[in-house]
C-alpha cells in the first residue's frame, strides 16, 4: 500500500503531494498546495471522512481559540497581563493538527499556538496565568502530554526528537508532534532537530506554521527556497505543503503523518501555509503597520473559520441558532477563565526559590532566610564513602568508565550519547567497549551538533530516560549553551516539577595537553551561575568513580567536567564496588594551621606540591581543600578552615574575573573577616585568552605561584 492508498483508503480522494527531489521543477508554490476546503467553503473531491461531531468540535474549537486570543490581546493592552503573543488567522492548522493526535501521543508547542493547547486540553485559565506572569501557568495538568510552550524560537524542536526517542527506546507507540514558525526554520536548532529526527528516523512530526512573518521579516527573507516544506528531503524523508487555512487539510495532511510514523515510516515536515492577522506581540505594533493592505485584505478572505463555517451549513450541521448557542458557551468558558485569572492569589515570594533544583541549595535556604525571613535548618553532614582497595593503577578515564558501565548496568534508563562514545568509545577513549556491552541503543553516535546533543537531552530527561550526554571538549559545549541555559537548567523551575532534566553533561576540561584553540578552556565560571545546575570537577579516579555515580542518581541536571591533564595520572586503587562521593561537599585532603589552599580539578596537583614543598623547604603548614563541587559551594567546610589558619589562597586555572575565587574570597570576606590576618590571595589563569602551547605554561598556575602567594600571607 502506498502512502496515497494509505489517505485514500480513510475516505478522501484528494491526497497530499509528497515532495520528492523530482517535484523541485514546479514553478509556484500553489502547484503543491494541499487544500479540501476552499474559502468559499466547498469541498475539493469528496467529502471528508470526518463525523459530524468532529467537524462541529473543530469549529467550536476554532471559534473558542479566536475568542481566547481576541480577550488576551485585549488584556495585555489593559496590562492586566504582560505581554502575548497573538496567533489570530492560525486557528485552523493548530486545530486541525492536534485533532490528528491520539491518545498517548505528545505535542511540543511553540508560544503562539493558544488554540492548539486549547484544543489538545490545556485550561483557558492556565494560559492567561501564564501571560500574566505567573510560572504556575505552564505547570501542565497530570495526564496531559504537552510540553510547555519556549519562548527561544525553535528551541523546543529538539525536545520533541529527544521525547520521540525516549518513547521509542521505552517501547511506546506514540508519536510527537512539534511546530515552530517560519522563522524557526532559520534557526539551527530547525536544521538539528530535522537532522537527527532523519538520521534516527524516528516517530516525530514536524510543522511549521507559515505565517508569512517573522515579527517585521517577510518570509522570502528566511528562504531562498520556493516551499518551507521541500526542506525535508535533505533530511531523508517527506514534506508536505499544506492551506493552513484549511482545518480539514490540516487534520488530514497530520494524520497521515501521524499515521506513518506510528507504523514505523519516519519523520514528515508540514509546511502550514497561513497568515498571523495580528501583531508580532502586544508589546510590538509597528511589525503589523508594515503589511501591505492589499496583503491583509486578500488573507481576510481565506479566514479559517467563516469557511468552515460554510461547510457545515452547507451540510445542515450548523444554523444560527447553533452557531449562537456554541458563541454563548464559549463566552462562558471564556468568562470563567478571566474570573479565575482576576480571582488568582498572587504566590509568595518564597516560591521563586522551590522549583529550581529537587530541594533548594544551602545558599538559596540562606538568601530566601535572609530576604523574607524564617530559620536556618542545621547542616546535614553527608558521609565520605568508607570502601578501601580496589582495582589498582585506574586513572581517571578508567574510573569515568567504570561508573558509567555501572549505571549502565544499575538503570535500564541511563543512555550515553555524544560525537564518536560508540565503536571510538570517545576521543579519550572514555566510553570505550561500552557500546559493545550495551548495544548501540544504549550507547550511540549523534550527528556533530552540540546544539541538538544538548536538545536532545531534554526530551529524553522528560521522557523518563536518564541522558549522559558527552561533549568532545568543554569549548564545543558552547554552542548547546542556549539548550542548556534556557532548558536544561530551567524545566523544573519552569513547570513547577512537572518536568525535570535529571542527567549529566560531560565533557573534558582545561589546558596542559597543547591543544589547539578552543581546546583548553575552564568554563566552570559560566554554569556555575547559571541556576538550576550542579558542577562537579573531580581531580583523582576515586572522587571521579564515586562523584559521577553520584550524579547519575542524582534528580537535577549536573555538568560534569573531567579534567583533561589528569585523565592518565594520577593512578590509584578504586573499588569496583558501588560507592558515592557526595555532591556538593568539598573534601579537606591535607590537614593544616598557617594558610587555607581552596583548588579543584587539574589545580589540585599544582596546589598539593606547594603545600608540601612550603612545609619542607619554610615550616609552613597548609590546609588543602578539594571543592570536588563548585556550584553547590561547600561553604561550611571552606569557613571552619578559614577560622582555623586565617589565611586564604584561592587557585584555579580559569580566568580571575568572576570566577569561582571570586565567589569564594566574597563569602569568605562577608563571613569570616575577623579571622582573616591578611588578604585574600587569588593565583588564576589571566583575563586572556589561553594561549597556544607556546606560552601555555606560562597561564597555568603552578606550584611556584601558589608557593609565593602563600609566603606572601604569611609574612603579611
Amino acid at each position: 500500500m502506498t502512502a496515497a492508498d494509505s489517505l485514500k483508503s480513510s475516505g478522501a480522494d484528494a491526497v497530499p503531494r509528497i515532495f520528492s527531489e523530482a517535484d523541485f521543477r514546479f514553478t509556484s508554490a500553489d502547484e503543491m498546495l494541499y487544500q479540501r476546503l476552499t474559502p468559499e467553503g466547498t469541498i475539493r473531491g469528496k467529502d471528508p471522512n470526518l463525523t459530524p461531531e468532529t467537524l462541529r468540535r473543530f469549529y467550536e474549537q476554532l471559534t473558542f481559540g479566536r475568542l481566547f486570543d481576541d480577550k488576551a490581546t485585549n488584556l495585555s493592552t489593559l496590562r492586566e497581563i504582560g505581554t502575548y503573543a497573538p496567533g489570530k488567522g492560525q486557528e485552523a492548522c493548530q486545530v486541525g493538527s492536534v485533532g490528528a493526535l491520539e491518545r498517548g501521543d505528545w505535542y511540543v508547542p511553540m508560544y503562539r499556538d493558544s488554540a492548539g493547547m486549547l484544543a489538545f486540553g490545556m485550561p483557558a485559565f492556565k494560559l492567561l496565568q501564564y501571560w500574566g506572569g505567573d510560572e504556575r501557568g505552564m505547570q501542565i495538568p497530570e495526564g496531559l502530554n504537552m510540553f510547555p510552550l519556549a519562548v527561544p524560537v525553535a528551541t523546543q524542536l529538539p525536545h520533541a526528537v529527544g521525547l520521540a526517542m525516549a518513547r521509542r527506546l521505552q517501547g511506546e507507540k506514540s508519536v510527537t508532534f512539534a511546530v515552530t514558525g517560519d522563522g524557526g526554520t532559520s534557526k539551527a536548532d530547525f536544521h538539528e532537530a530535522l537532522n537527527f529526527a532523519g538520521v534516527y528516523d524516528l516517530p516525530v512530526v514536524f510543522g511549521v506554521e507559515n505565517n508569512q512573518w517573522a515579527l517585521s521579516v517577510k518570509r522570502n527573507r528566511q528562504t531562498a527556497a520556493k516551499t518551507l516544506a521541500q526542506k525535508a528531503v535533505a533530511y531523508g524523508f517527506e514534506g508536505i505543503l499544506v492551506d493552513g487555512n484549511d482545518v480539514i487539510a490540516s487534520y488530514e495532511a497530520t494524520k497521515y503523518a501521524v499515521e506513518k510514523a506510528r507504523r514505523g515510516g519516519g519523520p514528515t515536515l508540514i509546511e502550514f501555509s497561513t497568515y498571523r492577522m495580528g501583531p508580532h506581540t502586544t508589546a510590538e505594533l509597528v511589525s503589523n503597520k508594515l503589511k501591505a493592505p492589499d496583503e491583509v485584505l486578500e488573507w481576510e478572505k481565506r479566514n479559517p473559520i467563516s469557511r468552515l463555517e460554510r461547510y457545515l451549513r452547507s451540510r445542515g450541521l450548523l444554523d444560527d441558532k447553533s452557531k449562537d448557542a456554541i458563541a454563548a458557551s464559549g463566552q462562558k468558558r471564556m468568562d470563567e477563565a478571566v474570573a479565575a485569572y482576576r480571582a488568582m492569589v498572587t504566590p509568595e515570594p518564597t516560591v521563586m526559590f522551590d522549583y529550581l533544583y529537587s530541594s533548594p541549595t544551602p545558599a538559596l535556604i540562606e538568601q530566601r532566610a535572609e530576604a523574607f525571613g524564617g530559620s536556618l535548618p542545621p547542616r546535614s553532614e553527608q558521609s565520605e564513602p568508607t570502601v578501601t582497595g580496589g582495582k589498582p593503577g585506574v586513572n581517571i578515564r578508567n574510573a569515568v568508565n567504570m561508573a558509567l558501565r555501572e549505571g549502565l548496568q544499575r538503570d535500564k534508563n541511563v543512555v550515553i550519547f555524544g560525537e564518536d562514545v560508540g565503536k571510538n568509545g570517545g576521543v579519550f577513549q572514555v566510553t570505550r567497549g561500552l557500546q559493545d556491552e550495551f548495544g548501540p541503543d544504549r550507547v550511540f553516535d549523534t550527528p556533530l551538533a552540540e546544539l541538538g546533543i544538548a536538545g536532545i537531552f531534554v526530551g529524553l530527561s522528560a521522557g523518563g530516560m536518564v541522558p549522559v550526554a558527552e561533549f568532545q571538549f568543554e569549548w564545543f559545549s558552547v554552542p548547546a549553551f542556549d539548550q542548556i541555559f534556557s532548558h536544561i537548567a530551567r524545566m523544573r523551575n519552569r513547570t513547577r516539577g512537572r518536568y525535570t532534566c535529571r542527567g549529566v553533561i560531560r565533557f573534558p576540561y582545561g589546558a596542559g595537553i597543547r591543544g589547539p584553540e578552543h581546546h583548553s578552556d575552564s568554563p566552570e565560571a559560566y554554569y556555575s551561575h547559571t541556576p538550576g545546575l550542579k558542577v562537579v570537577i573531580p581531580s583523582n579516579p576515586f572522587d571521579a568513580k564515586g562523584l559521577l555515580s553520584s550524579a547519575l542518581l542524582e534528580p537535577d541536571p549536573i555538568i560534569f567536567m573531567e579534567p583533561k591533564k589528569l585523565y592518565d595520572s594520577p593512578k590509584m586503587d578504586v573499588p569496583e564496588v558501588d560507592y558515592r562521593v557526595p555532591i556538593g561537599k568539598a573534601k579537606v585532603v591535607r590537614e593544616g594551621t598557617d594558610v587555607t589552599f581552596v583548588s579543584y580539578g587539574a589545580m589540585m596537583v599544582p596546589t598539593t606540591q606547594a603545600a608540601a614543598a612550603l612545609q619542607e623547604e619554610r615550616s609552613v603548614s597548609a590546609e588543602v581543600i578539594d571543592l570536588r563541587t563548585v556550584s553547590p559551594l561547600d561553604f561550611p567546610t571552606i569557613l571552619a578552615s578559614v577560622q582555623k589558619t586565617g589565611r586564604l589562597v584561592i587557585v584555579h586555572e580559569a580566568p580571575r574575573t568572576l570566577g569561582v575565587g571570586a565567589e569564594v574570597a566574597a563569602t569568605v570576606a562577608d563571613k569570616a573577616l575577623d579571622y582573616l590576618k591578611a588578604p585574600i590571595k587569588r593565583v588564576t589563569g589571566f583575563d586572556t585568552v589561553i594561549p597556544l602551547a607556546k606560552l601555555e605554561d606560562y597561564y597555568i598556575p603552578n606550584k611556584d605561584r601558589i608557593m609565593k602567594a602563600a609566603s606572601d600571607l604569611v609574612s603579611y
